[in-house]
């Protein structure tokens, strides 16, 4: 099962479990918080899931990569210097669930994963899947 296969069904399967509840607890009934509510609900909890995915893939992209190039966190730390203080950056030898979602922002998985995908196309490292 690939990378993406697998967060997109872990993201699928926590906004199934959401709509369950939602419905089974009568949380996001029309009648009680209005169908405009309701609606904003649904498609908020669809936005988070896809936020999950997208933020879990970045991140497990920059760690593929690192982990094929034997890189490891202070080396990932030289590559972006200019970053806030408060950003960290993957750790290839203890990757977390939680981390993406937490500490690692996506302009530094983005910088990161466009310096690594260059890299590797030139050294051919097989693709991130």
């Amino acid at each position: 099962m690939t990378h993406r296969i697998k967060w997109a069904t872990l993201s699928i399967v926590i906004y199934v479990i959401f709509v369950v509840c939602a419905i089974a607890f009568k949380l996001l009934d029309p009648a009680k918080i209005g169908l405009s509510w309701t609606v904003f609900w649904y498609i908020a909890a669809a936005g988070l899931m896809y936020y999950f995915y997208f933020k879990n893939m970045a991140y497990q992209e920059v760690i593929y990569y690192a982990r094929q190039f034997h890189l490891t966190r202070l080396d990932l730390e030289a590559m972006v210097p200019n970053r806030k203080k408060t950003a960290e950056v993957p750790d290839p030898d203890h990757p977390s669930i939680f981390t993406p979602l937490i500490s690692v922002p996506l302009s530094v998985t983005n910088r990161l994963t466009d310096i690594l995908e260059k890299r590797a196309k030139d050294e051919h490292v097989a693709p991130f899947k």
